[in-house]
């Protein structure tokens, strides 16, 4: 496919910032592992809390330094306000993933009593078992997700997701929750005596028998009966549970839920960038947005060098070091060729990204923005503030009336 040659940066049908994150309740930032992404998604939040948004970003797993640099508190699971400059015209909030202890809350909250809510979270059965059920970030952090975007304090919901091998999780948890819950599990284990009288022979029913007297023996736990008395109440909630999860399903394939594929232009990652935007595009998800992290440029000037331990000559300005123009200019030429390897990958990303399009029957401009390659990486709030100002200070204010093309729900 041949194409004209677009500058850096410049996005794909003169789209800007505004005209895809200004209409968005929901944007998930979706990449490999060590791209950038949480850094990514904080400065994607502040900058739309800057346009004067009110905004909400979830992590699921940063790095202690950008914990800090967000102020985000010990204690996951609580909504935290972000300091940010006196010109912020909106405002922003920041959650670290607590998965358990958000699974007990909706255990509580959807339950039809406390009485009722009570009984299975003190349950043995339940107790050992919560954390592995909640122990899928990506699951609980949609749960998560669903509870900021129906609150009215918020308007923008930026998520950080899991690395990419995990990502895809996303797509298939609520389907696989809905199966779930939908199946007749709840039913044999509300009358656990049915699976052993399923058993095709005596013998069999024995066995089994013996292996559950002994796990109770062993683990103390009244198995049966605490598996039958979990089922039973556990069957209450279970609707509610359900409507969740086809709450969550629809707010993933929402035209307000955007996504952003966020790379670093790697030519060794290339395939693997367009391999996982492939998957995601199978399961009826376009990438609105790519960002692409740590660019290297040569069109901004470069700041004024001054060499240490030399003095200075009367008329001639600065003595410079034997051999440093030699060095400098061998710098120059390899940052070149980074530069131009880069475009070159930045290219291919393209025209991966078009072919998907094409074959799904061609959609909406894709918004390209490059991030450039900044050493130290930032870390604190006001260095992620800057990514947030290259971002696009043009972020205009929610559009009640706006929304993006339909995404295509995926069969079955």
């Amino acid at each position: 496919m041949s194409r004209t040659k677009r500058g850096a940066g410049e996005p794909a049908g003169g789209l800007t910032p505004g005209d895809w994150l200004g209409e968005t309740r929901v944007l998930v930032c979706l990449g490999s592992g060590g791209v950038g992404k949480t850094t990514t998604a904080a400065a994607l939040a502040i900058a739309a809390a800057m346009a004067g948004r009110r905004t909400a970003v979830l992590t699921v797993d940063p790095a202690a330094r950008l914990k800090d640099a967000l102020e985000l508190p010990d204690r996951p699971g609580v909504l935290h306000p972000v300091p940010l400059p006196a010109t912020a015209r909106g405002s922003l909030d920041a959650v670290l993933l607590d998965a358990k202890g958000l699974f007990d809350d909706l255990v509580r909250r959807l339950a039809t009593d406390a009485a009722l809510a009570e009984r299975i979270v003190r349950n043995p059965v339940y107790r050992n078992v919560a954390g592995a059920f909640a122990g899928s970030d990506a699951y609980m952090a949609l749960e998560q997700v669903l509870d900021l975007a129906r609150s009215p304090e918020h308007d923008l919901v930026v998520v950080d997701t899991p690395p990419a091998s995990h990502a895809l999780e996303l797509f298939d948890a609520p389907q696989k929750i809905l199966a779930l819950l939908q199946s007749r599990a709840l039913e044999y284990l509300e009358e656990p005596g049915r699976i052993l009288g399923n058993a095709t022979s005596r013998l069999a029913r024995g066995l089994l028998a013996g292996v559950v007297a002994a796990l109770e023996r062993l683990t103390g736990l009244t198995l049966m009966r605490d598996l039958s008395s979990l089922a039973s109440d556990f069957s209450e909630v279970a609707p509610r549970f359900r409507d969740r999860a086809a709450a969550i399903r629809d707010l993933l394939y929402a035209p307000t839920t955007r996504y952003a594929l966020v790379a670093a232009p790697d030519p060794h990652a290339a395939d693997d960038v367009l391999a996982f935007a492939g998957e995601v595009d199978r399961l009826g998800i376009r990438c609105d947005a790519v960002v692409l992290n740590r660019m290297f440029s040569l069109d901004a000037t470069p700041p004024a060098v001054r060499p240490p331990g030399r003095r200075r000559a009367s008329t001639a300005g600065e003595e410079w070091p034997p051999g440093i123009s030699r060095r400098v200019a061998e710098c120059a030429r390899n940052l070149e060729t980074i530069a131009e390897g880069q475009r070159r990958v930045v290219d291919r990303l393209r025209d991966g990204l078009d072919d998907l399009d094409l074959r799904r029957g061609g959609t909406a401009p894709r918004h390209w923005l490059e991030l450039p390659a900044l050493r130290p990486a930032p870390v604190t709030l006001a260095e992620i503030t800057g990514l947030a100002l290259r971002l696009g200070a043009d972020l205009r204010p929610n559009d009640p009336a706006g929304g993006g093309a339909k995404r295509r729900r995926p069969a079955g």
